[in-house]
């Protein structure tokens, strides 16, 4: 049953962006969430940055362009 609920969900096109550079790919919000978590990348959607724990469907409907970006760290 969860599996074909996550099936229904609406996806986006995310480019995520990392050492060797960028690539787009389709998430679901679940999956966005997940991935900028785990990789601890900042979630920006139209040049903004987006807390995951706030991140609605309706902001990524509305969006642009949905980026992940790798974290930055300062003092390393």
């Amino acid at each position: 049953m969860q599996n074909e609920q996550e099936n229904n969900l609406p996806t986006y096109t995310v480019t995520v962006a990392d050492q060797t550079g960028d690539t787009q790919v389709q998430m679901t919000r679940p999956e966005i969430v997940a991935t900028a978590t785990e990789s601890k990348s900042w979630v920006f959607v139209d040049d903004r940055l987006v807390d995951t724990s706030a991140l609605t469907d309706a902001q990524l409907n509305a969006a642009d362009a949905i980026r992940l970006m790798p974290g930055l760290v300062g003092g390393q």
